[in-house]
């Protein structure tokens, strides 16, 4: 019996931490925070037969939980910051788009408000907000591509919508005027991996955005729903990101009001900067109408 439970342990954290190019195993490694927190189960009942690998391996546990959690922060409150942003997938049939931009955009004077899921229907609440501000995905010929729509106080000098594979894959690059700085901004909704087909196809838009990335000059912002986790395989890897300023964060889980509970959530709606781009007060919180919480965050651009 023992060996049966030291063998349940070690498998629980093959999962965890597994990288292998599969499916299955992706969507086991996601699960990361839960599979750690199930090893202590099989690790708690070898304290029957062998006491001392049993403490052992809790340890091992507690360390994990530590490492995987994050319960530090890197994140600082700078007092001058340049760019305010707020992003956040709405879920498409949310029918408190009015409330949401006048709360995140209009009354917390953000510069940047990017939704996700938008819902065509609603376009009657862009009129006025289009005539104020610029808005990316209002005109018909945009069409809020991806279900993606962006709100700025900043001018928008240039856009581009990328789609490849099907109309449906790809996204938007658009670049946001301050100061006599250009930020060059990549927006994208991948699919979510609900089947493996979908798998396939949102690992496809991450990697292109990752040789987008590569192509990017001066200063820039990478944002959106990945709907992947950080410790993904498939995750596009860069330095400064949201997560790594803010420590562990849930932005999705199946009931948003226990995605507090941090093992029962997963950080899927991210933000990735340029080098000489520092990010500040990243935080996330409940929107009314969606599984997703709206991700907040600060850039400052390094004086040269």
């Amino acid at each position: 019996m023992r060996l049966l439970f030291l063998f349940s342990y070690i498998a629980i954290l093959v999962l965890a931490f597994n990288q292998f190019d599969n499916y299955l195993f992706d969507l086991a490694a996601a699960l990361r925070g839960v599979l750690i927190v199930c090893s202590f189960v099989p690790a708690f009942f070898l304290l029957w037969w062998n006491k001392k690998l049993s403490l052992s391996l809790l340890a091992l546990s507690i360390g994990l939980v530590l490492f995987h959690f994050k319960p530090y922060s890197a994140d600082t409150e700078a007092n001058n910051t340049d760019i305010k942003i707020a992003q956040v997938n709405l879920q498409y049939s949310n029918p408190n788009l009015s409330q949401i931009i006048k709360t995140h955009f209009v009354e917390k004077q953000n510069d940047i408000l990017v939704l996700f899921e938008f819902n065509d229907t609603q376009r009657h609440v862009l009129d006025t907000l289009n005539t104020q501000y610029h808005v990316f995905g209002y005109a018909e010929v945009e069409g809020a591509p991806f279900g993606i729509i962006v709100i700025s106080k900043l001018p928008i000098v240039q856009k581009q919508i990328k789609r490849f594979d099907n109309p449906k894959l790809g996204y938007v690059k658009l670049s946001f005027l301050y100061n006599n700085v250009m930020l060059n901004s990549v927006f994208l909704h991948p699919p979510s991996p609900r089947t493996q087909s979908l798998w396939s196809q949102r690992n496809l838009v991450l990697s292109e955005v990752a040789k987008e990335i590569k192509n990017l000059k001066g200063s820039w912002l990478v944002a959106g729903d990945f709907n992947t986790v950080p410790w993904s395989q498939y995750f596009i890897n860069n330095q400064s990101s949201c997560f790594n300023s803010a420590g562990f964060y849930t932005s999705w889980s199946l009931k948003n009001q226990i995605s507090d509970f941090k093992v029962l959530g997963l950080p899927i709606d991210h933000c990735l900067v340029s080098e000489d781009v520092s990010l500040s007060n990243v935080d996330v919180s409940f929107v009314d109408g969606s599984d997703h919480k709206l991700l907040h965050y600060e850039l400052t651009f390094s004086k040269h």
